[in-house]
């Protein structure tokens, strides 16, 4: 008798430890699973205000543009966002790019001399060009969401996302004057509706010749970048 209430024990706690780090899993995941998930123009509303909202952001940015089906590289770029600063650092059509934006203060490094030149007349945040090129979020100041759809769900370095396509209307309309169509792809990250990945298509038309540049860019770190510091001048 006594046998089997050790053997009972011997069964018993075991279990009880496996059921207990299975409630705490489930306690842990639980607000991935109890996200409402909200119709696809409702969500990519929701995930663009996130975007903006967010105090600081890092992201990374690589563009290609495809002409008649030929695919070329034009830039990829890495940068941080913190409040109204950025600061970015890369390529751009085979040109280093290395560029503060402090306040009202643009800091651009000479590709020659490394120096840095210091413009204080807000060239970045005046030019739509170099402000769509250096800042993503520039994009995401949306007149309109048209046309929004659900994807098939995809994950982005493991974590599950929503997938929202849907045709834009932007405000500045930088885009819209160059470009025929413009197209956007969010992935959504399914607990705290933020955008993990955002791809831009601009096609255009001129006779025979179709051309279409691709935006993708990764966003991570909402909210835990550390304020940027503009570069020494000497």
């Amino acid at each position: 008798m006594q046998t089997a209430k050790l053997n009972a024990k011997k069964i018993l706690l075991p279990a009880a430890g496996i059921l207990l780090i299975v409630l705490l899993l489930v306690m842990w995941l639980r607000p991935s699973f109890t996200a409402p998930k909200l119709p696809p123009a409702e969500l990519a509303a929701v995930a663009v205000d996130n975007l903006l909202a967010a105090e600081s952001i890092s992201f990374h940015t690589e563009s290609r543009l495809a002409l008649n089906g030929e695919s070329t590289p034009l830039g990829e770029l890495s940068g941080e966002i913190c409040g109204a600063d950025c600061h970015v650092q890369g390529e751009v059509l085979g040109t280093a790019v290395n560029m503060y934006q402090i306040g009202q203060t643009t800091f651009r490094q000479d590709t020659i001399t490394d120096q840095w030149l210091e413009i204080s007349d807000g060239e970045l945040l005046t030019n739509d060009s170099l402000l769509n090129e250096i800042n993503p979020r520039a994009f995401f100041k949306l007149a309109a969401i048209n046309d929004a759809a659900e994807q098939d769900e995809e994950s982005i370095d493991e974590e599950k996302c929503w997938k929202v396509t849907f045709t834009p209307k932007t405000e500045a309309g930088y885009y819209e004057k160059y470009f025929d169509s413009l197209t956007c792809t969010l992935w959504i990250t399914r607990d705290d509706r933020q955008i993990r990945q955002a791809e831009i298509a601009a096609a255009a038309h001129a006779g025979e010749q179709q051309s279409t540049l691709t935006v993708t860019t990764e966003f991570w770190g909402w909210n835990e970048t550390a304020p940027i510091e503009a570069p020494i001048v000497q």
